[in-house]
């Protein structure tokens, strides 16, 4: 990729005629784990940064220039870097989570039931919506753990009070990731494996962290 805002070519002999110098321009570059989708907005941030600092009414060192655009650069790309590198150990642990889970469709858990309603979306939207049991999307699809469920697929009581207890949560697999991982209040057992012993998740409910990576 190179830096300009004009090339040699595009100016030519129009440049020339009027006494103007063409725009330099030189390949930059890019880190390889950097975005793509970035480049545009580095590369014209990194030209106005690149003009300010060779204005001529600006009577400051090479290495003072260099310094400013060390400062530009970092205030640019370390939040966005922060987030890349946030959103890749979310993506590592909903991988995690739900490739050593058992996910059913609402499509399943209807027809699982003894009943099964006509709206193949019932019962499960219906006891979500009651908050007695939660979901998670997963390419695009919503699944339902199974550990909810009891053996005839009619939802746990205990997880009602656990996800009470657990309050709202923006993303669903922060819920996920604590049903998921071990517990160090469970005796470094996961929660969705000592349901039955209700008090003792309820506890380790009310001391939850807020996030969890795999």
């Amino acid at each position: 990729m190179a830096i300009g805002s004009t090339s040699p070519e595009a100016a030519g002999d129009k440049g020339a005629h009027l006494g103007v110098q063409p725009a330099l321009t030189w390949p930059l570059a890019l880190p390889a784990e950097l975005d793509p989708a970035m480049a545009a907005s580095l590369t014209t941030a990194l030209e106005k940064a690149l003009h300010l600092m060779v204005d001529t009414g600006q009577q400051i060192t090479v290495l003072s220039r260099a310094d400013r655009l060390a400062e530009l650069a970092t205030g640019l790309l370390e939040p966005q870097l922060e987030l890349v590198e946030d959103r890749v150990h979310r993506m590592k642990t909903v991988n995690e989570v739900f490739g050593q889970g058992d996910w059913l469709t609402a499509e399943q858990i209807n027809a699982l039931q003894p009943d099964p309603p006509a709206n193949k979306a019932h019962p499960a939207s219906d006891w979500k919506r009651r908050g007695r049991i939660f979901s998670v999307n997963y390419g695009g699809k919503e699944y339902f753990a199974r550990y909810q469920f009891d053996v005839l697929y009619q939802p746990l009581p205990i997880v009602k009070e656990v996800l009470k207890a657990l309050g709202e949560a923006a993303d669903p697999w922060v819920l996920a990731s604590w049903f998921h991982f071990p517990n160090g209040w469970l005796n470094a057992e996961a929660p969705k494996d000592s349901l039955d012993h209700g008090q003792a998740v309820l506890a380790a409910a009310a001391k939850r962290q807020a996030t969890y990576h795999a």
